[in-house]
């Protein structure tokens, strides 16, 4: 899977770029530009891609908010 043209933000490595990602498995596989077609691609112009985010502070608790979270891009919630 290559995610094509994202704002790709890496707090770790300092990344804020637009670019593109490959995903092999379920592992980052490549960042950067002008990468291979992948088997599927996906036009994420517009949008973040990054790791996910924390959520650190929520009152909600129940099933229909934490899919919510997931749709917002928040992978924990403390």
């Amino acid at each position: 899977m290559v995610l094509r043209g994202g704002r790709v933000i890496d707090p770790e490595s300092g990344l804020d770029a637009v670019c593109d990602v490959a995903i092999g498995g379920d592992r980052v596989a490549a960042v950067g530009t002008g990468l291979p077609p992948g088997r599927q691609e996906a036009d994420v112009a517009g949008q973040v891609v990054t790791a996910g985010f924390v959520d650190l502070h929520s009152h909600a608790h129940d099933l229909g908010s934490a899919w919510l979270r997931v749709a917002d891009g928040v992978t924990p919630a403390r």
